[in-house]
């Protein structure tokens, strides 16, 4: 396997040996709906997640390197530590997650914040299942789930929170009609002064100006995780204040989530080598379809992350009332 010194130099060998496994131009151009986004998340089997904690230890989760609080696992836990922070900081009662998948961060949370209300959406029946086995079986009596868009949040009539967050959920939200859907809901279900706290995935502001290589390589990445097209930090700043809300804090964790998704590229470049031989067991085997799609994006994601190039992680606080 390559090393790091060999990273820069590699994102087109990548793309010409992935080339020879998908269709790319056909994967770039054919959009994603939300019942691809259900099927993805349904049918990606437990062998993906088994594999990825393998490598990386448990949580589903992009690792970050930063140090968590004394006693909190750093693979597990950083963002979730960051959102306790936030709820902390904030005092807040009434916290919801959205897209929570299969319901650890708010049922990690509901075991350090007794005293606060959390709840969990997501939009994959199979997850929602899941989140309320777990949540029965370790009677939280603080936390429950409910199967819900984040997009209508119709399940929620009436109710309102402190906090509404969201980790790595909200890049689905892949058209400008979605997010302004979300925010619109959002501005609703929040008290007051209710806080959104978004840590996610964005497109890098100068997308554009960056190779096309690397353009590739972020679109690639989308398409895998059956995402259309991520907006930018600047993108959510700019129509949350349509909605009365203000940026009150950004940060950007880029450098910290590029060696998780590096040691993804590790793994995916030498596999590469192998490049027809993966795609006739992709083909081949129908169990393997999600995990082709999971391939594609481990191999480009730290690609369009490297260099401030076509992609950046973060996260994005918003205060609703202060325009």
């Amino acid at each position: 396997m390559s090393g790091d010194c060999n990273f820069y130099d590699l994102c087109a060998q990548d793309l010409a040996q992935l080339a020879k496994m998908y269709e790319v131009a056909d994967i770039i151009s054919t959009p994603c709906d939300t019942l691809d986004v259900v099927e993805y998340y349904d049918k990606t089997t437990d062998r993906d997640y088994k594999m990825l904690q393998f490598f990386h230890g448990p949580g589903l989760h992009s690792t970050l390197c930063l140090k968590s609080p004394v006693g909190m696992s750093a693979a597990t836990s950083v963002q979730p530590a960051m959102i306790l922070g936030k709820i902390a900081k904030f005092q807040c009662q009434r916290v919801l997650e959205a897209g929570c998948g299969q319901g650890s961060c708010t049922l990690f949370l509901a075991i350090l914040c007794p005293d606060v209300v959390f709840k969990g959406i997501d939009i994959v029946p199979r997850h929602i299942n899941i989140a309320k086995s777990y949540q029965q079986r370790g009677s939280y009596k603080n936390a429950d789930f409910e199967l819900c868009d984040a997009t209508k949040l119709d399940a929620l009539e009436g109710e309102k929170f402190d906090l509404i967050f969201s980790v790595e959920g909200l890049c689905h939200l892949d058209t400008v009609q979605k997010r302004t859907d979300f925010l619109t809901h959002v501005s609703k279900r929040l008290s007051a002064t209710g806080k959104l706290v978004i840590i996610d995935g964005f497109r890098s502001p100068d997308f554009a100006q960056a190779s096309p290589e690397q353009q590739m390589a972020m679109q690639l990445a989308e398409k895998g995780f059956r995402i259309n097209e991520m907006a930018t930090k600047q993108w959510w700043k700019c129509q949350a204040t349509e909605f009365d809300f203000t940026a009150i804090e950004d940060m950007d964790l880029t450098r910290e989530v590029l060696p998780f998704w590096k040691k993804g590229w590790r793994m995916a470049h030498f596999l590469l080598n192998f490049a027809r031989v993966l795609r006739y067991i992709f083909i081949l085997f129908p169990t393997f379809k999600e995990s082709s799609w999971n391939f594609l994006s481990v191999a480009t994601t730290a690609h369009a992350l490297r260099d401030s190039g076509a992609a950046e992680y973060g996260l994005l606080v918003f205060q609703k009332g202060q325009n």
